[in-house]
């Protein structure tokens, strides 16, 4: 599975250019997550899945649990793509997709500055 990646300061961006979502992408994005989290302890990541148009409920769970498993370790994975049926079915998981890269980057600041303001107020 080919599964870009890049890094910058605040988080990682994983890409795939895959029109569906099946078991193998899912577990590339595990597996890069995985490695980003042990190796360089990266908090967020932006998967960008610009061409995709189709998502089976399953793979979506698969999904879902690893959105759950990273906001248990205080990380979070946001997902991207524009493509109105593809939003609707990752909401519906409680999946986290916004549609454009800068919605992204906005969302994961806002984030850092609400966990650095619940930090000074303890």
């Amino acid at each position: 599975m080919n599964l870009s990646s890049e890094k910058t300061e605040h988080y990682i961006l994983l890409g795939s250019d895959q029109t569906a979502l099946n078991q193998e992408l899912v577990e590339s994005i595990n597996k890069s997550i995985d490695t980003y989290l042990e190796e360089e302890s990266f908090s967020y990541f932006i998967v960008d899945l610009p061409l995709l148009e189709k998502a089976d409920a399953a793979v979506l769970n698969n999904l879902k649990s690893l959105h759950e498993k990273l906001l248990e370790q205080q990380c979070l994975v946001l997902f991207r793509n524009e493509n109105t049926e593809i939003f609707d079915a990752f909401s519906e998981h409680d999946l986290l997709i916004v549609p454009s890269l800068s919605e992204a980057v906005e969302f994961i600041y806002m984030d850092q500055l609400e966990k650095q303001f619940l930090t000074d107020s303890e």
